[in-house]
């Protein structure tokens, strides 16, 4: 684990989809492994809400993911400045960690987005409507954050 508390391997860094599988082989556990962060601070220093509060210690609560997908009420205004243009999520902790120079590009086409959002001009951002939010975010996690929500998000980054 990072000290951004995301985990991190060495041969691809942090962007990577965990998952699990369920079955019923014994199986030979491998060896805990080394710390990979050493005196690097760069997603403690990176980190625009101070969310990572110590190394290895995130507080979710302060994080723009937080804000910008679980929060259902209003984003507090003593945030305004610090999520540049997040409206979902956050990825600085992992764009600023060393390891992710080794991450490569995905090859699963399920995880490509709608080719109708990366044409989204700032007014079809700012105008979206139900319809195209149903359309564009059909097979998304944007889902979680509800047209309300990503509405809020995008009203608060353009707030003075």
């Amino acid at each position: 684990m990072g000290k951004s508390t995301n985990l991190i391997t060495q041969k691809v860094g942090s962007f990577y989809f965990i998952a699990e599988l369920i079955i019923d082989l014994d199986l030979n556990y491998d060896n805990a492994t080394t710390d990979h962060c050493g005196n690097c601070t760069a997603c403690i220093d990176a980190c625009p809400t101070e969310a990572i509060v110590a190394p290895y210690v995130v507080d979710g609560s302060k994080c723009i993911s937080y804000f910008t997908i679980e929060l259902k009420e209003a984003i507090p205004m003593e945030l305004k400045g610090k999520m540049d243009d997040w409206v979902f999520g956050c990825d600085v902790c992992q764009d600023v960690c060393p390891w992710n120079r080794f991450s490569k590009p995905h090859k699963e086409p399920l995880f490509n987005p709608n080719p109708e959002l990366l044409s989204f001009s700032k007014k079809d951002w700012e105008e979206i409507t139900a319809e195209t939010f149903a359309k564009v975010f059909k097979n998304s996690a944007v889902k979680r954050t509800k047209l309300k929500g990503l509405e809020r998000n995008i009203k608060f980054i353009q707030i003075p």
